[in-house]
């Protein structure tokens, strides 16, 4: 078959999951845990950051946001060039750079220290979440695409509670820089298991042409008996479009579906990030002994993975806009709760683990939202574009809340104000419904 065509989209279609697809599951799988750990530990040691470098409640919300502006420029710098020079390179050189820079926030000595290592650290978590989703969705088929993502993401609030277990443990025992030592080593320990362990994305390389030899060994994987060889000829429907542009967001009557869209990302993760960044200390302040503080803030994270299967699930069932209008009215009364149980360990356990298993779990489902919203040739440029939004939403909650914070709010008020993004975000799903099944 050394001169007959082979089409990777229908083959990867038509043949069953085999061993090489799984591999990419679990080791993308094993990213997104290290990748939810290192961008949630800084909440874990924010007390003691707080007492050593005699930070305001203002200058860590900014500390805690320097991460996440870092993740979206690495996003927004990372996906374009794993689209000139491939998935793979991409993704082992963010994880060295998330891992030397958490290594160097353990030898922070200033401020302003720590602000630059959480900034690049930023940069490497930017560069892997993007591309490890990529990756994943190019190697399944896709008829089990949304399962095989939905299973490698999970990953990311699992590390979000093992940040929490092993934040509890280690500083109690090595100090604070001990946690960002974990949180570099993991990563640096991956990058030789990437090189030697993680196949490129046979897709890409379908569309670049000039790698027969490594295309013919993925197609061999994943189908025996289609005798690929460096020689072959291999197709694939996917085409190089790049980026069509965000003026194709705002035109063919697209316009308020974009800005729904933009609404219900950056509403959702202006209130995750707020509350995921400063629980700890909330509850530490509240007369929690640290550790016990830093366990109980975990407890979303728990919540999040199984609201991220359960959602998935009901948007299958019920429909995107029922199942997540409903579940962001869920986070915004779970949220809200939450200023009011924080004297109370038993109340407040579910609490969080529903504010996670809802809000967490509705972010996993507006992801679908958005691929839905657009036809396909806006899909990428409109997901990755409410992404975007998503993230200025998410610098912007913990600068908001260490404000309020700093200037002596209620811990009661805090959450309730919390809430009212919730409520906005579900509004905008339902207005987003009507106006997708209007334009059906």
């Amino acid at each position: 078959m050394s001169n007959s065509a082979i089409h990777i989209d229908e083959l990867l279609d038509s043949n069953p999951i085999g061993a090489l697809q799984w591999r990419v599951v679990v080791l993308c799988f094993v990213l997104a845990v290290i990748d939810g750990f290192d961008a949630q530990i800084i909440a874990y040691v924010a007390p003691l950051l707080i007492e050593q470098f005699a930070l305001s409640p203002a200058v860590m919300g900014q500390l805690y946001s320097s991460a996440l502006l870092g993740l979206m420029a690495g996003a927004l710098i990372g996906s374009p060039i794993a689209d000139r020079i491939g998935r793979k390179p991409v993704i082992i050189l963010s994880a060295a750079v998330m891992g030397l820079f958490a290594l160097l926030t353990a030898t922070a000595g200033s401020t302003f220290e720590l602000f630059l290592y959480r900034f690049l650290t930023g940069l490497g978590l930017g560069g892997v979440m993007p591309t490890i989703n990529i990756l994943t969705a190019e190697f399944a088929p896709a008829r089990r695409r949304a399962l095989l993502m939905t299973t490698m993401f999970v990953g990311f609030p699992i590390g979000i509670m093992a940040g929490g277990i092993a934040a509890a443990a280690l500083i109690n025992v090595f100090g604070w820089e001990s946690v960002f030592v974990t949180g570099g080593v993991l990563p640096l320990l991956m990058v030789p298991v990437l090189m030697a362990k993680l196949p490129e994305s046979p897709r890409f390389l379908a569309l670049k042409g000039g790698r027969g030899a490594a295309l013919a060994e993925i197609v061999n994987r994943v189908s025996p008996e289609a005798g690929a060889t460096p020689e072959s000829r291999f197709e694939t429907s996917v085409s190089e479009q790049g980026s069509i542009g965000i003026r194709a967001l705002f035109s063919a009557g697209r316009t308020r579906i974009t800005l729904l869209l933009w609404v219900v990302f950056f509403a959702n993760l202006l209130t995750m990030f707020a509350i995921g960044g400063w629980m700890p200390t909330v509850l530490n302040e509240a007369g929690y002994p640290l550790d016990r503080a830093i366990l109980v803030s975990a407890m979303s994270g728990v919540g999040g993975v199984i609201g991220g299967l359960l959602i998935a699930v009901l948007i299958d069932r019920a429909g995107a806009t029922r199942t997540l209008a409903a579940g962001f009215m869920a986070a915004a009364l779970a949220v809200a709760l939450i200023g009011q149980v924080t004297g109370a360990v038993t109340l407040l356990l579910p609490v969080l683990f529903l504010a996670g298993l809802a809000g967490m779990g509705c972010q996993f489902g507006i992801n679908a939202l958005a691929s839905n919203s657009y036809d396909t040739g806006a899909r990428a440029t409109g997901l990755g574009w409410a992404l975007a939004v998503g993230r200025i939403g998410a610098i912007i909650g913990p600068i908001v809340v260490g404000t309020a914070i700093g200037m002596a709010l209620p811990v009661s008020q805090l959450f309730l104000l919390s809430a009212i993004p919730m409520l906005i975000a579900a509004g905008a799903v339902f207005l987003l419904g009507r106006l997708n099944q209007d334009s059906q």
